[in-house]
């Protein structure tokens, strides 16, 4: 029985071959895949002032382009080289909200290979939701469904930033999330999303640690706004 447990031990920390990324260690090496979702208000400089507030060393590595899917990076090829180095402890992919049919099928294909492309490399894998344009909402249930999908399918932890947006609407349909454009975030909406994204990868179930005064952002968010953006974030995971 003993050997049986331990060989399950054994299988649980290995995939492929590979070891799994262990992502509860004081110290993680990021790598985000993305397009203006990830980079508007420097998404991966908040995850990591989160996690500093956690006592957790966050190292983030971006690349970001405007307008590029998954797709255009893996044609690109210069993510699939810096996961190749085998330094990452995750890689967070995104593309625009692929809601459509023929973007979710897309999404689905190259978070497929990117996923494979991780766990060769000893990386975990996650994919960050995002939202529709404000005019699109009523996609927003697609955009879920479509994300979802494609972690479950995948194997990718899933950080579900878009549904997050939705419970926080549903606690203040007042709350805008939103930049002036209408479809990238506001700080408001990125800190969701880093808020979301650092429960995930962290495995956390509770934010006390992080306190509003601390924060770079606590003038444009105020510590009201900071507890409903935490009640959301730890809501759409569960």
């Amino acid at each position: 029985m003993i050997r049986i447990a331990l060989l399950l031990v054994l299988l649980g920390f290995y995939y492929n071959g590979k070891a799994a990324a262990d992502t509860t260690k004081n110290s993680l090496n990021i790598l985000f895949v993305g397009n203006s979702l990830t980079y508007t208000n420097d998404l991966p400089a908040l995850v990591a002032e989160i996690g500093q507030q956690d006592g957790k060393k966050i190292i983030t590595h971006s690349l970001s382009l405007p307008d590029f899917s998954l797709e255009d990076h893996w044609n690109r090829g210069d993510a699939e080289t810096e996961i190749e180095k085998g330094i990452y402890d995750m890689v967070i992919l995104q593309q625009g909200p692929s809601a459509l049919p023929e973007s979710q099928v897309l999404l689905l294909d190259y978070a497929g290979r990117f996923a494979k492309a991780c766990k060769e490399h000893h990386s975990g894998v996650a994919l960050y939701m995002v939202w529709p344009f404000k005019s699109r909402l009523f996609d927003l249930a697609n955009v879920i469904s479509s994300y979802s999908n494609a972690a479950a399918k995948t194997g990718a932890l899933l950080c579900p930033a878009g549904r997050a947006w939705k419970y926080a609407w549903e606690s203040d349909p007042s709350l805008s999330l939103y930049s002036p454009d209408n479809f990238h975030p506001g700080m408001d909406g990125s800190v969701l999303a880093a808020l979301t994204i650092y429960a995930v990868i962290a495995k956390k179930k509770e934010y006390k640690f992080l306190q509003w005064e601390n924060c770079s952002w606590k003038d444009r968010i105020d510590e009201k706004m900071l507890n409903l953006l935490k009640t959301a974030a730890l809501k759409a995971i569960q």
